[in-house]
């Protein structure tokens, strides 16, 4: 039998299938995303900003057939979102605001997809061959409010007083909307799902008998998945319930307080208070809008002292950006196939605190959202539905691997050189292909904070601001700031995500 002969009895859809996968794969189906960010991240941790920005521009290059930009795939979405942070960072506000309008424009692409394109059952079709990178990366909830937060920030940092304001008004709604979005998302993954299921029946069965948290966690080489699952459950216990991130209610708040809308901000801050009731700093927002807009103070908040200088006008707020996010790497479980899986990683903060000094007066930053949490909590809701679509997937790549060998050995007319020919070349293929293509899928926007903090005052009649960021055994990094006499009001916004890299930048308020 010839090898023509050998490829025509391969089951009718290994190769029509793993060719579509690899087709619609993104960038990331065979060396992880986290992988490939390595160099980025290192730069950016070291303060070498520009080398950091080189990594992600090489990455969103103009596309050809012989390059690997990310442009026009599904990793797109993940480079675009690091381009707008890293620009923020650096202090080039057009060009986050730039980057982050694309990212939003994909993924409204993406959301409008009311039922599934030709591409997506292509990409659907991928992932069960290859591994879940052949998705497009959509943009989690913590990701689609943080471009809202960082694009009305951008905007006061190019002098666009009046585009912030329309941003931070249109905050809460975004709140809302990614509320809807994840319930639209989940539906969405969940009839994927199902379609995968019912074309294959055999391997869904087995998924579901091993497809639990309690099996996988249950078994003894899965200990370090274990360990990690209980960290981020841990971790998860921070986030604010319901996607909440607090930064951009603080924001829709902050509008309303600036614009004398007192009983907008009251709901703003009660929704803040009641996420965080022990939080010092939004039970004293919370006391001040009430009284700002003449209602009652409930008992329990009797004791709190409203600010004794105006919100509206004449302030300094400073948002410092602690340390940098967790992250999704690879690892790897057994369920008893070995199948590389994304777990977080979660790093320390670089700094306990920001201190501000400021008309001889001392102000100390609180928490103002920990984004470790809003991920972790993401992440661990996510869990159940990836457990499952990861071990179809694996499923469904071992029975056409072995479907391939079950076909060629039951050939009686095959000649027995060229069949042993064929087996060796499916079994040596077929078990580099899987091995390539186990890959997790860690994509994720990394060039975030680890956690927010706040604090504010009135605008020093001298306009000098100083600012220690406090280590850990007593050492500091220190900043002297003079705002301009234009600046009535100012956000400072402090970017640390290590003691090699602090930025400061000072968003002005020139209206009041």
């Amino acid at each position: 039998m010839t090898i023509r002969r050998f490829l025509s009895i391969l089951p009718y859809r290994i190769l029509p299938a793993a060719a579509a996968g690899i087709l619609f794969a993104g960038c990331s189906s065979v060396v992880n995303s986290h992988s490939q960010k390595e160099d980025m991240m290192e730069y950016y941790l070291n303060g070498e900003n520009e080398d950091a920005l080189d990594e992600i521009e090489y990455k969103l290059r103009e596309p050809a057939w012989y390059n690997t930009s990310v442009v026009d795939t599904g990793d797109e979405l993940v480079w675009r979102l690091e381009a707008g942070t890293m620009n923020f960072h650096i202090g080039d506000f057009e060009e986050s605001i730039e980057q982050l309008k694309i990212a939003e424009d994909l993924i409204e692409q993406y959301d409008d997809r009311a039922e599934l394109s030709a591409r997506d059952i292509g990409a659907e079709t991928g992932a069960a061959l290859t591994n879940l990178n052949a998705l497009p990366y959509r943009g989690i909830c913590r990701d689609r409010i943080a471009i809202a937060v960082y694009k009305a920030l951008a905007y006061l940092g190019t002098g666009n007083e009046e585009a912030f304001h329309a941003q931070i008004r249109r905050l809460r709604n975004e709140q809302k909307k990614v509320q809807d979005d994840y319930s639209k998302f989940f539906e969405q993954e969940k009839a994927e799902l199902d379609a995968e299921k019912a074309k294959n029946p055999e391997e869904a069965k087995k998924a579901d008998s091993l497809g639990s948290m309690d099996k996988l966690t249950g078994s003894p080489d899965n200990a370090a998945f274990k360990t990690s699952m209980a960290k981020v459950k841990k971790v998860a216990n921070k986030g604010y319930g319901n996607f909440l991130n607090p930064v951009a209610i603080f924001l829709s708040g902050l509008g309303s307080v600036r614009d004398g809308e007192y009983d907008n901000a009251r709901i703003d801050f009660q929704h803040l208070s009641e996420a965080m009731p022990n939080n010092p700093l939004f039970r004293q927002y919370y006391v001040s809008v009430l009284k700002k807009a003449g209602r009652e103070i409930p008992e329990n908040l009797a004791d709190v002292q409203p600010f004794d200088f105006p919100l509206e006008q004449d302030c300094v707020y400073v948002v410092f950006a602690n340390g940098h996010t967790a992250a999704l790497e690879e690892s790897a479980i057994y369920f008893p196939v070995m199948t590389a899986w994304p777990v977080c990683a979660f790093y320390d903060a670089p700094f306990q605190n920001l201190e501000a000094e400021a008309g001889g007066k001392k102000y100390s930053t609180l928490i103002l959202a920990d984004m470790d949490g809003i991920l972790a909590q993401e992440f661990e809701e996510r869990m159940p539905a990836m457990i499952m679509r990861i071990v179809l997937n694996t499923l469904i790549k071992e029975a056409a691997y072995y479907a391939g060998i079950a076909v060629i050995a039951a050939q009686k007319d095959m000649d027995p050189t060229v069949q042993a020919a064929a087996l060796a070349t499916v079994a040596i293929g077929g078990a580099a292909y899987r091995a390539a293509m186990n890959t997790a899928d860690t994509r994720g926007w990394e060039i975030l904070p680890k956690e927010f903090q706040l604090t504010q005052f009135p605008m020093p009649k001298d306009r000098k601001v100083d600012l220690k960021l406090n280590l850990n055994g007593g050492m500091v990094v220190s900043k002297s700031l003079r705002l301009s006499d234009d600046c009535k009001s100012a956000i400072i916004f402090v970017d640390a995500p290590s003691v090699q890299n602090v930025a400061f930048h000072v968003l002005p308020i020139k209206s009041k």
